[in-house]
């Protein structure tokens, strides 16, 4: 990984001019009042490091950031004394020891926050601000409705000047999936990706988001069809562990729309790499949830050395630390900011003091400048709503 290290210096300069040990951290698991599939309370993690002086930064992310007793004496011996500088060599030492990647994104992304509130400046300040706002894709979310339900959902983006609608047609419909017999999951999807194209016309950029459920020869015809209706990519097709590689690089020598993938792929940026050299994808793609901030800048600058675009898929309450990397980066490297819904309206999550980002009537969203991530916490509310 040689050749990382050198891409990241020419793509992100850290511009950090004070330190602090660090004196403390700890997670704080919450329930948000809301509830999940199976009506099964939502429940998130907050996770605060604390620096010499008491400056402290933060992250709230999915309840899987929770560690368990083990990791949670891992992390501690690691980070309790370190400086504040040490981000990088930090999240080296705690992958390389294996702790799990939500957990790491945790830790990470406070690490992060950490740093810009020392400094009092955003994290994209300290990596150099390259933009002030970014183009929105808004994407339809998996089993919407009937293509006209998908159709109508398109063309108000187009009407409300979004700049892109990423279509997740049918998630779970295939043959045997969750207990159902329901064959033909391409033919299903093709009459979404079609009905979407005639409401939205030509000329409207339009994802076409996969459930990694295809087999290759369903990718394949599916592939053909995007190409002759002028999609501006194609996410996740096929399963994507990496015995599938090479169906994935097939699959983008034989069709003309960019292929982005690997979404799900459980381990961080290097495997994403290795996809990368292998030509499995046009695109990459990954979340902070895959390792933190640091694991989505060592790909992104993977990324730009290749000269492959990169895509931050949706990850709804948590896309501050994408902003802030999308600030330090330009648009030909991250084009749009994924959002759940084109709506304008803004609105406040449990636990959150900060409204999550909506588009302006340009169809963009404003990158944050006040220090760190962007997102301040209603640590009231965390803290009375405490589990455990």
């Amino acid at each position: 990984m040689a050749g990382e290290g050198a891409a990241a210096r020419s793509l992100f300069v850290l511009g950090v001019k004070d330190s602090s040990q660090i004196s403390n951290i700890e997670w704080i698991l919450y329930e948000t009042g809301r509830r999940r599939p199976g009506d099964q309370p939502e429940r998130r993690c907050a996770v605060r490091i604390t620096g010499m002086g008491g400056v402290q930064g933060w992250a709230d992310l999915a309840a899987s950031t929770m560690p368990d007793r083990a990791n949670t004496g891992f992390i501690r011996d690691v980070l309790i004394g370190r400086s504040t500088a040490e981000h990088k060599a930090v999240w080296r030492q705690l992958y390389e020891m294996g702790i799990p990647l939500g957990i790491l994104a945790g830790v990470d992304i406070a690490h992060w926050d950490l740093l810009g509130r020392l400094e009092g400046r955003p994290v994209h300040s300290l990596l150099e601000t390259r933009r002030q706002n970014v183009k929105v894709c808004a994407s339809t979310g998996f089993n919407l409705g009937d293509p006209q339900e998908y159709a109508g959902y398109a063309l108000a983006c187009k009407e409300r000047n979004i700049a892109a609608c990423k279509v997740q047609p049918y998630a779970g419909w295939s043959p045997g999936a969750g207990g159902t017999t329901d064959a033909g999951t391409a033919d299903r999807d093709m009459a979404v990706y079609k009905a979407v194209r005639d409401a939205a016309g030509t000329d409207y950029p339009c994802v076409a988001g996969g459930s990694r459920e295809y087999t290759f020869d369903e990718a394949l015809r599916m592939g053909r069809l995007l190409d002759d209706l002028a999609y501006k990519w194609y996410e996740s097709p096929m399963p994507e562990e990496d015995g599938w590689r090479d169906r994935y690089t097939s699959l983008a020598a034989q069709v003309r729309t960019p292929i982005c993938a690997p979404a799900s792929h459980p381990d961080s940026y290097p495997a994403r790499v290795l996809w990368l050299t292998a030509k499995a994808c046009d695109i990459s793609c990954m979340t902070v949830l895959h390792g933190g901030f640091t694991a989505c800048m060592e790909l992104a600058s993977a990324c730009d050395a290749a000269r492959i675009p990169l895509q931050l898929p949706d990850l709804g309450p948590d896309s501050y630390p994408h902003l802030q990397l999308i600030a330090a980066t330009a648009p030909s490297l991250i084009e749009y900011l994924e959002l759940p819904s084109p709506s304008r309206e803004p609105y406040l999550l449990p636990g959150r003091a900060t409204p999550e980002p909506v588009c302006d009537e340009q169809g963009r969203v404003t990158i944050p400048q006040t220090p760190g991530m962007g997102i301040e916490l209603d640590w009231k509310y965390i803290f009375t709503h405490r589990v455990g």
